[in-house]
């Protein structure tokens, strides 16, 4: 028979299998988000209190002002704000035999371990501009190492698999180790700090942070796209900015962040002053919403095919929004629990925004990475997570600064709590802010 009488009667092509991911893989690719909550999820949680911690509290000194913690911050995310985009265009373009990813995580994990030690020891023990200088510089070679690591490591994601439940599978692995780091990073870290103080910490949990940022190394990417994108970086940036997936989900993404790192920062001042706890509690307060999202991760893949990842986000948005109304006024809910008691329900209540937070956004921007491909016939996975990258963090460091200036305008101790009003008010504002948002992503 001819190869036309062939062409004639042939079957349309089978259906190409979802690619499955093996658990084994999920499981390092999850490890590396071990790296993240180590690294800013915790620094971001304790660099307001090792630099400016309560001014009654005779265990620590004043090293910056509020304002001076707020410029430094800035300035790291300026840094930070830069190298993003630009990570993230270099590794799509890049060419070596181990992929266009992991050089970078190669490379960019022992600075980063460096450089999260060395943040936690200004070299003056008051109040001086030295202080926040140094603390400019090293926040900003700590955030541009985070980079280095951090938006290569999710551009993995969307190349792993294609699969539209795996991936939702991958990031609810990330979630769960997320958990870990952030448990540690609160509950351990307090406890060291505690007893042993912040030098302590950041050296035992170095190698934790080193191993798990390489561990993804191990994973292989069979969706990697074989050429390189050609795109210069302003169209890079350009057709990112364009793509209509991405500007309502990054917006919204910045919004929601920026809420979380309000309470993370204000949190652990908040617990201690009205509930008169040392920083082991504190830790374990704050500790205690991953905890309890820890038990959701694993609804998060179903209730994700059910209704869908952007209606969960906005749910889990205006929830946590909600949650920050009785924060504002820890200590003096009507319940019959004692101030900690009350911190800890506040926080449990907080744990199922948490965790879709943790387990969804990356699967939607392997979604949006998919809609680009659509649009320009490449894969370029590193560039949106390197804009991500840009403007959440940037949001992230914002946040602090912002919790700083509210606490410092309103009130930050026993006689003067104004700020512990503010900080959980203006969380609250900030996630409803993102949920609206959101309703305009035109994504699942």
């Amino acid at each position: 028979m001819t190869a036309s009488a062939d062409a004639g009667h042939a079957e349309p092509p089978a259906a190409v299998p979802p690619r499955r991911v093996p658990l084994g893989h999920k499981i390092l690719y999850g490890m590396g988000y071990l790296t993240v909550a180590l690294t800013t999820d915790m620094t971001l949680t304790w660099i307001l209190k090792r630099y400016r911690p309560d001014p009654t509290d005779a265990r620590w000194n004043v090293l910056v002002t509020a304002g001076a913690l707020l410029a430094a911050m800035i300035v790291g995310r300026l840094v930070d704000a830069v190298a993003d985009p630009l990570v993230g265009f270099w590794s799509d373009r890049i060419r070596t035999r181990w992929g266009r990813r992991k050089p970078f995580i190669v490379v960019g994990a022992p600075l980063l371990t460096i450089m999260f030690v060395v943040i936690w020891v200004p070299p003056v023990a008051t109040v001086s501009l030295l202080n926040a200088v140094y603390l400019a510089v090293t926040a900003s070679l700590f955030f541009f190492a985070f980079t280095l690591v951090v938006c290569p490591y999710l551009a993995m994601l969307p190349e792993i698999t294609d699969d539209p439940s795996e991936r939702v599978s991958l990031t609810v692995w990330q979630g769960g180790f997320n958990v870990i780091g952030a448990v540690g990073g609160m509950w351990l870290a307090g406890h060291l700090i505690e007893h042993h103080g912040y030098l302590t910490m950041a050296l035992c949990f170095a190698p934790a942070v080193l191993l798990c940022a390489w561990a993804p190394l191990l994973v292989p990417t069979p969706v990697a796209g074989a050429e390189p994108s050609d795109f210069p970086l302003a169209r890079a940036i350009t057709s990112t900015l364009r793509n209509p997936f991405f500007v309502p989900y990054v917006v919204s993404q910045v919004l929601f962040w920026l809420s979380l790192r309000i309470t993370l920062a204000a949190g652990p001042k908040i617990i201690e002053v009205r509930a008169q706890v040392a920083e082991t509690q504190q830790g374990l307060a704050m500790a205690t919403a991953l905890l309890v999202a820890a038990l959701f991760f694993p609804a998060m893949r179903g209730l994700a095919e059910r209704w869908g990842k952007k209606r969960l986000l906005m749910v889990a948005m205006v929830h946590f929004g909600l949650v920050m109304l009785p924060l504002a006024f820890l200590g003096n809910l009507p319940l019959p629990l004692s101030a900690y008691g009350q911190a800890l329900l506040i926080m449990a209540l907080a744990g199922p925004a948490v965790a879709a937070l943790f387990s969804l956004p990356n699967a939607m921007m392997a979604d949006i990475v998919d809609r680009d491909e659509e649009l320009t016939g490449q894969r370029r996975e590193a560039i949106y997570f390197g804009v991500q990258g840009l403007l959440v963090k940037a949001g992230m460091g914002l946040g602090i600064g912002l919790a700083a200036v509210l606490l410092a305008r309103f009130g930050e101790t026993a006689a003067r709590q104004g700020g512990f009003v503010a900080c959980p008010l203006a969380a609250m504002a900030l996630a409803w802010a993102a949920a609206a948002v959101l309703t305009r992503y035109q994504g699942d």
